[in-house]
């Protein structure tokens, strides 16, 4: 029980520090930001129609562009340490039933959150 609790709690950190590597959380806020601009331009009373066009489709070309990097980052953020987590299991170390039977109980998955919360906090703060 103990090593299925270490191999779980290995999975939320690298996923984290993976997340946090790739900079994926200034990424999406990227994103945020862009979907404001989008919204503003829109908005803009003094911009035709032809000027409107032409960022918004900047606009959608550079959120596809980010969609498709927090969609790989976030994949790779989570295959990564899970997959290091198997190769251990098949080594039998451990039980990957039983590390994934951990990381879905309630105490796990409110340390796992506040883990991950205080590491995207500290990631914000550089």
């Amino acid at each position: 029980m103990i090593g299925a609790s270490l191999a779980a709690g290995f999975i939320v950190l690298g996923f984290a520090v993976i997340l946090s590597r790739l900079g994926l959380v200034k990424l999406a806020s990227e994103v945020g930001q862009l979907s404001q601009s989008s919204l503003a331009v829109l908005r803009d009373p003094l911009l035709g129609d032809d000027a409107k066009e032409a960022a918004m489709q900047a606009n959608a070309r550079a959120l596809f562009g980010k969609f498709i990097q927090l969609t790989l980052g976030l994949l790779a953020s989570l295959l990564l340490p899970i997959l290091l987590v198997w190769c251990v299991a098949q080594a039998g170390l451990v039980s990957f039933e039983a590390v994934m039977a951990v990381s879905l109980t309630w105490p796990f998955l409110v340390g796992g959150l506040a883990v991950f919360a205080a590491i995207v906090v500290l990631d914000r703060r550089r």
